[in-house]
């Protein structure tokens, strides 16, 4: 069973993607993590087995201004290091990267959102050139959110993939999610996805999210998955507490559906479940939600109106 966690460093990014899954087209306030929360992020991981794998994401990983210096003390640590970039920088800058985290690199992960692609001929030289240069013993995914596809888009898609299969490379298809739900996809959208990445059901599920996985945003709050940041059952409090730990057990899932690729890819859902103990999770959460509602309406709102928007 593998182990991860996920740190949102910054909710700034560059790009507007009306789809995006934390709703920066709306966000008033996109924060980048403090010099308080970074401490407490790396006292935190002082605790943990070198086997967990630390995502640094966020927003855009690189638009934080000390990004360089929390990779070059995360490598010293020597956790293996996951990033995901949308690839609006130069390959200098992630030649960068790379000499500076060496081989605790263990992935880069490439975010190419068509939509928000200006010169489409450029970013296709670039791909080439940074797939052909980087070292061998990083993995990197192309991910493509799929999103209102038309013939250009699609001709566009067949260009990545030709650059893909040339240097062995993997593409992840998106499913995009709004207010925590999967958009449904039209026939031409929808053959993207084979049935065995269909999203499973995980209601009552026990699943190892909370204990060998976790999700810290810029304040230092910290969550079992993305999937439940409006469900205090899955509120594990903030790094900054000095007391703060991950649980010692396995928790029972209380979504319907996980949609959070990453407990699937790690092995964390189980396939034993308690109903009765997601039934009162269940409870607990709803008897809360007055309270959720109110610490996060600005959240709420941004996502409504996404919504809304994007339908």
């Amino acid at each position: 069973m593998n182990k991860f966690i996920d740190f949102i460093i910054t909710q700034k990014c560059n790009q507007n993607c009306t789809y995006c899954s934390q709703s920066k087209q709306q966000q008033k306030k996109k924060n980048h993590a403090t010099k308080e929360t970074i401490k407490a992020f790396f006292d935190f991981i002082e605790t943990l087995d070198k086997d967990f794998e630390i995502t640094i994401t966020g927003g855009e990983a690189l638009l934080h201004p000390n990004f360089f210096e929390i990779i070059e003390k995360l490598a010293n640590y020597n956790f293996k290091i996951n990033l995901i970039s949308n690839f609006s920088f130069n390959l200098e800058t992630y030649q960068k990267i790379f000499s500076i985290t060496k081989e605790n690199l263990n992935k880069l992960d490439i975010s190419l959102h068509l939509d928000e692609i200006k010169d489409f001929s450029a970013i296709l030289m670039k791909l080439e050139q940074f797939l052909k240069s980087k070292p061998k013993y990083i993995s990197t995914t192309i991910l493509i959110p799929i999103f209102k596809l038309d013939q250009i888009k699609e001709e566009k898609i067949k260009k990545i993939n030709l650059i893909a299969e040339k240097y062995n490379t993997n593409i992840d298809f998106q499913h995009i999610r709004i207010l925590n739900k999967f958009i449904k996809y039209n026939k031409v959208e929808e053959k993207y996805f084979s049935k065995k990445e269909k999203i499973e059901k995980s209601y009552a599920h026990y699943c190892s999210a909370g204990s060998k996985s976790a999700v810290i945003y810029e304040d230092g709050s910290v969550y079992r998955c993305y999937s439940s940041r409006f469900l205090i059952k899955n509120y594990l409090g903030n790094i900054k507490d000095k007391n703060f730990k991950l649980y010692n057990n396995l928790k029972v899932c209380t979504q319907k559906y996980c949609t959070c690729p990453k407990p699937k890819q790690y092995n964390q859902i189980l396939p034993k479940k308690n109903y009765l103990k997601a039934f009162r999770n269940v409870f607990i959460n709803y008897i809360n939600m007055p309270l959720l509602v109110l610490k996060n309406k600005d959240i709420i709102k941004n996502k409504l109106e996404q919504f809304i928007k994007i339908n």
